[in-house]
C-alpha cells in the first residue's frame, strides 16, 4: 500500500491534521476548507450555506466566520445555537464535519478587530440598504446601485459596519472521514471529554 499517510492507522495523529487542514483553510484562499458548508436550524427547518472560514483556533476549539446580521441565519441561531459546518478537500479526500454552539458577536472588541482587517471589497458587501434574501423587483447584486463597480473609499465603508457581525463557533465533536481504495477510514473525536474513538467508514 502506497502513500498511505501517517494517520491512516493512527487516530492520535488525526486531530493535528484536522487542524492543520483548517487553518490552512483560513490562510490559503485555494485550500477546500476554507469553503465549508454551515448547517443552521429551528424547530421546523433546517438552512445550509457556504461561507468563508475566517478563523480557527485549536487552543480554544472555536471556528469563526463573518456574515450581515441582517441574514436568516442570524434569526436561526436565535432560535438555536447549535451550528454544524461540512468541509471536504478533493485532494486528500478527507471530509471533516464538525459540531458545535455558536455566538453571534455584534459591536464588540472581536468585530473591531475583524473588522478593521476586512477589505474594502469585502466591506463593499455590507453596504446594501435591503437584507440578504430580501424581495427585489429586478436582477442585481447585494451592493448598493449608486456605489456601481466601484470600491468604496475608508469612510464610505465604515457605514457597512453596523451590519456586520462575527460569528464564532465552540466546536464540542469532529468526525472525520478518509477515503482510500486500501479502505475507508473514519474517526470521531468528544473535544470537551478529549475522546476519541474510530468508527465504521
Amino acid at each position: 500500500m502506497n502513500n498511505i499517510p501517517n494517520y491512516y492507522n493512527n487516530i492520535d495523529l488525526i486531530l493535528d491534521e484536522i487542524w492543520s487542514l483548517l487553518q490552512r483553510g483560513v490562510a490559503d484562499r485555494n485550500e477546500d476548507f476554507r469553503l465549508p458548508v454551515v448547517i443552521v436550524s429551528t424547530t421546523d427547518s433546517a438552512e445550509g450555506r457556504i461561507v468563508v472560514l475566517r478563523g480557527a483556533f485549536k487552543d480554544k476549539n472555536i471556528l469563526r466566520f463573518h456574515t450581515d446580521f441582517r441574514s436568516s441565519k442570524i434569526k436561526n441561531l436565535k432560535e438555536n445555537k447549535k451550528i454544524y459546518f461540512v468541509f471536504y478537500n478533493k485532494k486528500r479526500k478527507i471530509q471533516v464535519r464538525a459540531e458545535g454552539v455558536a455566538i453571534v458577536h455584534k459591536d464588540n472588541e472581536i468585530t473591531k478587530e475583524a473588522w478593521t482587517k476586512t477589505q474594502m471589497m469585502s466591506r463593499k458587501c455590507y453596504l446594501s440598504p435591503q437584507a440578504p434574501g430580501d424581495f427585489i423587483n429586478d436582477s442585481a447584486s447585494d451592493l448598493s446601485k449608486d456605489m456601481g463597480n466601484e470600491i468604496p473609499t475608508y469612510e464610505q465603508s465604515e457605514m457597512g459596519y453596523k451590519n456586520f457581525c462575527v460569528i464564532e463557533s465552540k466546536i464540542k465533536s469532529f468526525e472525520w472521514l478518509y477515503l482510500a481504495s486500501q479502505g475507508h477510514r473514519r474517526a470521531k473525536f468528544m473535544l470537551d471529554e478529549n475522546k476519541s474513538t474510530w468508527l465504521v467508514p
